[in-house]
């Protein structure tokens, strides 16, 4: 009995550690008859207090209770228990109970409950978080296997007449769940050498939807090795539409013992079992007799005994291998986590996340396609085998996702079926909620759990991924801003006119900018390019390879030289530039030439520079009524604009210069409502800083007046 109970007891813990729960028996009276053995954090919290604790409340069940097949019960309000009931040939009862689960949108009663009862000490929001929460698909699958517990608690704890066969029964039984190694063929192989009831054993399993026979130990089976049938065909197929165990005798007498006779095979009894598996495919094990026409009622039980070893190998290797793949993949994750607060590195990070797709979801290939931020073109990274030209599929990705609105539409991962059958699970990488990459991951021809699973664990590392990515694009851009900064600064040391000139045209060009919408990249290279235009292009080049900064000075110097280059050939930003430059070294608007002021982005900058020279009059020369009239304008134009009274407000106190801190003292608010009302004004000018707001709020004023 004692090995039973080893055995017992790994059990417990193999179904306790898969389903997050408690689990323990006690005897009749309530008394416990194996200790409490999981992680349930609720459980293992409340079977610990001496008031109303749950060793209490299963007493009081179990008198109050009549427990026959597993049941689902609330052992306190919201707080729900499985427990089962199992019935000995000798008349003894055991009940095994696992808990503890809760309903969704409970969780705060239940807190305000439990915290009434045994006090706020205890961490209850993060117990509550972690406990597994009731639906109807969980809720029968516990039921399921909570039975199937019961059967095998049942098998260890009855006592047969023969002990020398259950000594064999139970050291297989003990076996199957422990070693890992130890496959379904030798399983069955030692069971045949100890047994002296069947003559055969066979196993038959799904191959491209018909069942083959794959395994057959004993006398005269060996041809029916490979025999093949369809769900519903002859004994065994029939067995597979009824989802039952049965049994046949005198089966040479029967017309259907055809399909037998034809593989050379010729039973007079057999006994058939399906064995579940953990991804919901069937198996089926058949043995029986030769010689022998029927079965006892004890027969009967050996064939159940080994059709349940047989399931609960299964079930523990899945289990096991389960854990070892989720261990694998945490500490995959770690890695990248720790990379990400580590000095980030693009190239680690890309090479990291192609190298996980293939090795650790075993997929066919795995790719990741990355926007450049710089120009329009894709970067490919890509490892393994796939079934499809791999550039193609590149850029039909780079249509459904890197492209136009879709950038917006698609949030969650996809799974996306090739023209040749090749399922790929499809991940968006997010910067600052735009779409910058899409990691891609074919997987082999799995059932529907394991694709969820490979799904949810890619979209987990594709969050990092693109957090990683992020801390790497901002320590880049760190780096470069630092060497602008740099060369920038050196300027004052030998041309102090130039740089604070240089300053002045750089202020200008961004006002133009973001006058004109231009994106925050553009406008930060032409401020870069108006600092640094010192330098020469080739310079610039040499020190900046990957941006635009050289270009924008090159070509903005041939468009104030009036050179070949035409003004619609240069970039926006180098019309910029060039215009800035040639107002702020002449101080004049007629310096602009005469030809390229009806194009409308120079209209826009005259209007601009005009705008401003009005605003140092007012300051200057009109009293203070006149500038407070020049404020109220603004304000009024804030009026129009589509905000709440609030909203208003904190608008009109941001283009006068307060920070958050300041508009919270002058309004008497918090800081973070200041916050939540500036983000909302963003959302609603569709801008993305304060810059952009006061620009819009001004272009607004410019064009109603």
């Amino acid at each position: 009995m004692i090995q039973n109970l080893e055995l017992l007891k790994e059990l417990q813990h193999v179904y306790a550690a898969k389903f997050d729960f408690t689990i323990w028996m006690t005897d009749e009276k309530g008394e416990v008859f194996l200790a409490p053995q999981g992680e349930n954090d609720l459980c293992n919290v409340l079977l610990n207090q001496e008031q109303d604790s749950i060793f209490k409340k299963v007493k009081e069940s179990i008198q109050k209770t009549r427990i026959t097949t597993p049941v689902l019960y609330d052992i306190f309000p919201g707080i729900y228990i499985l427990a089962n009931s199992i019935v000995l040939e000798n008349g003894k009862k055991y009940y095994m109970w696992a808990g503890l689960m809760i309903e969704d949108q409970t969780q705060g009663l239940i807190k305000d409950q439990l915290q009434n009862t045994y006090g706020k000490e205890v961490a209850w929001d993060s117990i509550l978080a972690k406990t597994p929460l009731i639906t109807s698909g969980k809720k029968q699958g516990w039921m399921k296997r909570m039975e199937k517990l019961g059967e095998l608690v049942y098998l260890l704890l009855t006592e047969k007449k023969d002990s020398a066969f259950l000594a064999v029964q139970n050291e297989l039984f003990q076996q199957s769940v422990q070693e890992r190694e130890r496959g379904v063929t030798q399983l069955l192989r030692d069971f045949f050498a100890g047994n002296t009831i069947f003559e055969f054993i066979g196993l038959a399993e799904e191959k491209e939807d018909l069942y083959t026979v794959t395994e057959v130990i004993g006398e005269g089976i060996d041809a029916f090795r490979g025999a093949q049938f369809s769900p519903g065909e002859g004994f065994l197929g029939r067995v597979l539409l009824t989802g039952e165990s049965d049994y046949w005798e005198n089966i040479d007498r029967d017309p259907r013992s055809i399909f037998f006779k034809r593989h050379q095979f010729k039973p007079k009894s057999m006994l058939c079992f399906p064995i579940k598996q953990y991804d919901h495919s069937t198996k089926l094990l058949f043995c029986g007799n030769i010689h022998k026409e029927g079965f006892s009622t004890g027969d009967m039980e050996v064939g159940k005994t080994l059709a349940i070893m047989l399931e609960t190998h299964s079930v523990v290797n899945t289990l096991q291998r389960e854990n070892d793949e989720q261990l694998r993949r945490l500490s995959s994750l770690i890695e990248i986590c720790k990379l990400m607060v580590s000095t980030p590195d693009m190239k680690k990070i890309v090479y990291i996340l192609v190298d996980i797709g293939v090795n650790l979801v075993e997929g066919t290939f795995s790719c990741l396609i990355l926007k450049d931020r710089k120009n329009d073109k894709v970067k490919l990274i890509s490892r393994g085998n796939a079934s499809h030209d791999i550039g193609v599929y590149a850029k039909d990705v780079v249509k459904r996702y890197l492209a136009g609105e879709k950038q917006v539409e698609i949030k969650a991962p996809q799974v996306y079926v090739t023209d040749e059958g090749e399922r790929v699970v499809e991940c968006p990488l997010f910067t600052k909620g735009n779409i910058n990459g899409v990691l891609c991951v074919g997987i082999p021809k799995q059932s529907e759990p394991q694709l969820q699973e490979h799904v949810n664990f890619l979209e987990t590392l594709s969050i990092i991924g693109g957090v990683s990515m992020q801390l790497a694009h901002q320590e880049e851009a760190e780096v470069e801003d630092n060497r602008v900064n740099t060369l920038y600064r050196a300027i004052e040391q030998f041309d102090k006119e130039a740089y604070i000139e240089n300053e002045e045209t750089a202020n200008l060009a961004g006002r133009l900018a973001m006058k004109l919408g231009l994106d925050a990249l553009t406008i930060k290279e032409i401020g870069q390019a108006c600092r640094l235009s010192y330098y020469t292009p080739q310079f610039i080049r040499e020190i900046f390879p990957n941006k635009k900064i050289d270009l924008i000075v090159k070509e903005g110097k041939e468009l104030i030289e009036v050179t070949t280059l035409s003004w619609e050939e240069a970039c926006i930003g180098s019309q910029v530039y060039a215009l800035a430059k040639i107002y702020n070294e002449n101080k004049a608007l007629e310096a602009i030439p005469k030809q390229i002021q009806g194009i409308e982005m120079v209209r826009a900058f005259i209007a601009l520079v005009r705008e401003s020279q009005i605003v140092e009059q007012e300051l200057t020369l009109v009293d203070e009524n006149a500038a407070v009239q020049r404020i109220d304008s603004v304000t009024s134009t804030i009026k129009e604009m589509d905000l709440s009274p609030r909203e208003q407000e904190v608008l009109d106190l941001v283009i006068q210069g307060l920070n958050n801190k300041e508009i919270a003292q002058e309004l008497y608010i918090s800081g973070h409502t200041v916050k939540n009302h500036v983000t909302k004004i963003f959302q609603k000018l569709d801008v993305p800083d304060r810059a952009h707001a006061i620009s819009k709020v001004y272009q607004l004023k410019y064009h109603t007046s």
